[in-house]
């Protein structure tokens, strides 16, 4: 219904209506001299409203605010807030690097030079970098993240006739290769070195080295054995429950676990087994405050960070000489080790939490690579013997 009211001498008109996302919106007029001009203005919008063609979005809206109204329809709220960060990330770039461009302007060309721009990064970014013409700023993985999120939305405003073609099909995806795989993983040595240390000494002035070494024998997310609590562990049936992760963005608590496929049990060894014991048994000592339960709670009442782990990573680096690597590098380190032993794909997809094998073969692509010429060269051996 619409609402008249008089002002100053003047008649002012509001007429509130639902938008085709659901959203309530108004329209508001005023400096009507005559109340019969206010109210035959709100009968042309109760019209409006009648026959719907008020509240549909008009193509010549822009692309940005257009993508802006996607997010909160269909991600806002239904997501990780990290994930959500990563969508305004996109939307930032978006008015950055298109500003004032009509969604209904977008095209296959206009989209390519975006992605070619956000690939070669502004000149701030490529002066603190040092890069030359032809070097990119940004990672193929951040380029293919990037499209992702557009291509989406872009697939919805088709589906809405609000555009008549998708402007992102066939675009080429640049960006540098990242960081090799081969250096995000520890080779079978260096990872028996590292589990050697960190297995002794343990105490609650410095749970990080059991959370490293809980990681290392379990391929666990930093944030799944963060949260890990002392009811996950099934001490008669030697397994790990992950239900759950730790939200060290937003403030420290429980949160859900990156994906569904995510939840999962995991067999773990005596060693392990043994090892978190001794931590139990540590906290029970000193009566922990630990209402919540946490494993790898220490002496101060904390979870340490991703952070004080990777530190304490770059020392072992430094003095057991083994490569540098992440925390995240430790479930490399796990997940290839598998391999490298003949476990099947698919087991050690499980193990990881992935949705499927085909995401463990994309993630390990090298390492199966490796075993390939590994078994050329067995096979080659085998059949020389023939003769």
């Amino acid at each position: 219904m619409a609402s008249i009211t008089k002002r100053n001498g003047k008649w002012a008109v509001r007429v509130s209506y639902y938008d085709e996302f659901g959203k309530r919106c108004f329209k508001n007029k005023s400096g009507f001299t005559r109340k019969k001009e206010a109210e035959q203005w709100a009968t042309e919008l109760e019209q409006a409203k009648f026959d719907k063609s008020i509240g549909k979005t008009d193509t010549t809206t822009l692309f940005s605010d257009y993508y802006e109204r996607w997010l909160e329809t269909y991600k806002f709220g239904k997501v990780a807030r990290i994930t959500e960060q990563e969508y305004r990330y996109t939307l930032r770039q978006i008015a950055e690097l298109l500003p004032k461009i009509q969604l209904s302007a977008m095209t296959r060309l206009r989209y390519q030079q975006f992605i070619n721009d956000f690939v070669h990064g502004n000149s701030q970014q490529r002066t603190k970098r040092n890069l030359k013409d032809d070097q990119p700023y940004h990672s193929k993985s951040s380029v293919e993240k990037l499209h992702g999120h557009i291509h989406a939305a872009v697939v919805d405003a088709v589906a809405d006739n609000l555009i008549k073609s998708d402007f992102c099909l066939h675009a080429e995806l640049g960006g540098h290769a990242g960081k090799s795989a081969q250096l995000k993983y520890l080779d079978a040595e260096d990872m028996q070195k590292l589990a050697a240390e960190v297995n002794t000494d343990i105490k609650l002035t410095s749970t990080s080295k059991s959370m490293i070494y809980t990681g290392l024998l379990t391929g666990m997310r930093v944030a799944e054995v963060s949260a890990l609590t002392w009811p996950d562990i099934d001490w008669q049936n030697k397994t790990v429950r992950v239900n759950k992760s730790w939200d060290y963005v937003y403030g420290q608590k429980f949160k859900k676990t990156k994906t569904e496929s995510s939840i999962r049990t995991i067999t773990v060894t005596d060693d392990l087994l043994n090892h978190l014991k001794t931590l139990h048994a540590l906290q029970m000592a000193v009566k922990l405050d630990n209402p919540d339960h946490l494993v790898f709670m220490n002496k101060r009442g904390r979870i340490p960070s991703p952070g004080a782990c990777d530190n304490l990573l770059k020392k072992y680096h430094d003095s057991l000489g083994i490569k540098r690597i992440s925390f995240h590098g430790l479930r490399h380190t796990h997940a290839s080790y598998l391999l490298y032993c003949g476990v099947k794909m698919e087991y050690i997809s499980k193990r990881l939490g992935h949705k499927n094998s085909s995401i463990t073969r994309n993630v390990y692509a090298h390492m199966i690579k490796e075993d390939q010429r590994q078994e050329n060269e067995r096979t080659l051996k085998a059949l020389s013997q023939v003769n």
